[in-house]
């Protein structure tokens, strides 16, 4: 099973995950024989270019790429300068015990153009040294993101459709957050089924679109406290909240203090 076929799903979809990650520098000139076994491979190249001999062809790659070689493939690897990579074995099984997979064969996943895995990568290595106490907690969040990462660059342009098929609700949302809706009348704007409306918003936007209106409320209750110019009720008013102790609650939910305590300090 691929992976993009669960991109919708809970986590008790997942009956095992495993991931091992090891830095690695290469002096030119530098060959690999190796065979993946049982491991899907990941090699994010932080410096340098490589050429994967592969039994049907070759595979380029240089800085910034994020490769991937399934499980049970045998290859070649020549490194014709000094590098830098970060080799990542990935073993993924789904609740009945089948492999999940990245992709069908070898290829380059991505380019990371803005860098955004080297700090993860690096946070990862660091945490195979700690002893704190529940590092291995603090690793395996790392480890979490890191494959949330990896699995929205690889499914970006089918993720970015979905993007596209809910930007009409978004848009009402952004141009409309002091007024009440249902979801039926945003599903209704980006002509989908609610169930399937729901589904495809909070994988976007990561929180339902009840959550993502409140958010904006108190964003701009925020922006209004700090004005200076409206009290506390009358902002509540403003963004749609008249039940004054309703909007205290949700306003410390989101920001941590009450909404007297933002206006006084910030005056």
């Amino acid at each position: 099973m691929k992976l993009s076929a669960l991109a919708y799903s809970s986590i008790d979809q997942f009956a095992h995950i495993t991931l091992q990650c090891t830095p690695i520098s290469v002096t030119a000139p530098h060959e690999f024989i190796m065979d993946s076994n049982w491991l899907d491979r990941f090699a994010y190249i932080k410096k340098g270019s490589v050429t994967f001999h592969l039994q049907n062809g070759e595979l380029r790659a240089g800085a910034r790429d994020m490769i991937y070689i399934p499980a049970n493939i045998q290859y070649h690897s020549f490194w014709p300068e000094d590098s830098e990579f970060v080799l990542l074995n990935l073993q993924m099984r789904d609740a009945e015990g089948q492999p999940i997979l990245f992709e069908d064969k070898p290829c380059v996943l991505f380019h990371d153009t803005h860098g955004v895995y080297d700090g993860l990568l690096a946070e990862l290595s660091r945490m195979d040294q700690a002893k704190e106490a529940f590092g291995w907690l603090d690793r395996l969040s790392i480890s979490f993101k890191l494959l949330y990462e990896i699995a929205r660059d690889t499914n970006r342009k089918e993720l970015d459709e979905q993007s596209r098929r809910i930007k009409p609700a978004l848009t009402f949302l952004e141009d409309n957050y002091n007024n009440d809706f249902s979801v039926e009348d945003l599903a209704k704007m980006c002509s989908l089924s609610v169930a399937s409306f729901r589904r495809l918003f909070v994988s976007c936007i990561g929180t339902s679109p009840l959550e993502y209106r409140n958010r904006l409320r108190i964003q701009k209750a925020t922006e209004l406290l700090k004005f200076g110019r409206y009290t506390v009720g009358e902002t509540a008013e403003m963004v749609g909240i008249p039940d004054i102790k309703y909007f205290g609650k949700l306003f410390k939910r989101y920001t941590g203090f009450s909404p007297s305590v933002l206006k006084k300090n910030h005056l």
